[in-house]
């Protein structure tokens, strides 16, 4: 069972690890996908991003919603996943 301090989402800081989700491209060649992207500078729960993509960097202004504050989509950011703990 959940409590309220464990539904809390850490304000993102500059230098954090996040994942951007990318919007895809239009015409679907590209789908919309998460990737790597370190917090550059942040206003409130909006972050600017620099962004890890296999083409190259991409910069997002601190405009850049987190993924709850909108539907999970393209132009958003989220904490990454945590991987299970495998065996020691």
């Amino acid at each position: 069972m959940s409590t309220p301090a464990d539904d809390v989402i850490p304000a993102p800081t500059v230098g954090r690890i996040v994942h951007y989700v990318s919007r895809g491209s239009a015409d679907g060649r590209y789908p919309s996908t998460c990737r790597a992207a370190i917090v550059t500078a942040v206003e409130g729960e909006q972050a600017a991003l620099a962004v890890f993509n296999p083409e190259g960097l991409h910069f997002t202004l601190s405009d850049t919603p987190h993924a709850l504050s909108a539907p999970l989509s393209g132009g958003t950011w989220h904490w990454p996943e945590r991987a299970e703990a495998g065996p020691a």
